[in-house]
């Protein structure tokens, strides 16, 4: 009876021991040293806000479109027998540049009928009047008339089986090949002109507000080609006097002259090349441009006072970019804070710093 108590007593006095031993040690440990360092603020970037007359730019974006598009048609019938080695989509041709040759067998035994007709007209007139037939007279004239109308006719004729580019093109569609049999009327080409390009740039209800109707201004137009980003001059053409139906926008049109010379561009425009375009606006007011970073959700921004934060409202006047121009709500040397924190509420303190 007396082991069995001992064994029972023995974990007990050890796990005792243990604990008196622990509380020892953690009695004799030095205090850690307090720290009364303060949690360090954020640190915001703030513009001085310098209030005056800001320039607007509006951006809209579009595709460079020809001036002129034709679908090019044969004036007469026949089989193609000679096409122009630049008769191929994509091929820039000049004004007057034969594209297609028409079989013209026919068309030169009509002028030479022409001509006959017109040689025996001539001779039945001079027999009526050497006989004084005044009627045979009368209708030798009309015939002689007649015969000059069919040679004339028959020259065109002969003419349009040459089909000739009207105006310096670049080839869109080619329609029709070597030994083709075509038809008066038939499509054989689509040309778009070189000389002019367009873009028509979809420009919003509200800004179009900002745009100047005056003629010539001008309009930069950029696209990135390969690795590098290029950019044209252009000039406004018109602001055409409506509200696309669908879309809800104000058709704008610019014109860049010569976009294939490159004595006049740094680098061929190509016609169908999607563009963003820079337009020259009104100026505003009263008003200052601040980055887009320095506006919040509701429509407010955060102004600096002391080394506190403090909610302005404040109302927008136009946006573009990466910046927002506002028309109202501060004054002229109000700091306001353009940095983003995940948290920023009223009265909040931070460490300002200028952007």
């Amino acid at each position: 009876m007396y082991r069995r108590v001992i064994k029972l007593l023995i974990p007990l006095v050890i796990v005792f021991i243990a604990l008196m031993v622990a509380m020892a040690m953690i009695g004799s440990r030095p205090a850690l040293p307090t720290s009364n360092a303060a949690m360090p603020l954020p640190h915001v970037e703030t513009i001085a806000v310098e209030v005056g007359d800001v320039p607007v730019s509006i951006v809209a974006y579009g595709s460079v479109s020809a001036r002129h598009e034709l679908e090019l048609a044969s004036e007469v019938t026949g089989r193609v027998v000679w096409v122009a080695p630049e008769f191929e989509p994509g091929e820039m041709v000049a004004a007057g540049k034969v594209l297609l040759r028409v079989d013209a067998v026919s068309y030169r035994l009509a002028l030479a009928e022409a001509n006959a007709s017109l040689v025996h007209s001539n001779n039945a007139l001079a027999d009526a009047t050497a006989l004084k037939r005044k009627a045979a007279a009368a209708e030798a004239r009309l015939n002689i008339e007649a015969a000059r109308q069919r040679i004339i006719k028959a020259e065109q004729d002969l003419a349009y089986t040459e089909i000739r580019a009207p105006f310096n093109a670049v080839i869109d569609k080619q329609l029709v090949e070597l030994g083709r049999f075509i038809n008066t009327g038939q499509t054989v080409a689509r040309l778009l002109s070189s000389d002019i390009a367009e873009v028509i740039l979809p420009v919003s209800a509200a800004d179009s507000g900002f745009l100047d109707p005056a003629v010539d201004a001008p309009v930069v137009l950029r696209a990135k080609i390969g690795a590098r980003q290029w950019q044209w001059q252009a000039t406004l053409l018109r602001i055409e006097s409506r509200v696309d139906r669908q879309t809800r926008v104000v058709p704008v049109v610019v014109e860049i002259a010569s976009p294939y010379d490159n004595s006049l561009h740094p680098h061929t425009l190509p016609l169908g090349l999607f563009v963003e375009a820079q337009i020259p606006g009104r100026s505003i007011s009263s008003a200052v441009r601040l980055p887009r970073s320095a506006l919040q959700a509701d429509g407010s921004v955060f102004v600096l006072s002391g080394n506190s934060l403090r909610r302005r409202q404040v109302t927008i006047a136009h946006r573009e970019g990466d910046f927002v121009v506002i028309g109202a709500g501060l004054a002229a040397g109000d700091l306001v804070v353009v940095t983003r924190l995940e948290v920023m509420f009223e009265g909040m303190k931070v460490e300002p710093g200028d952007a």
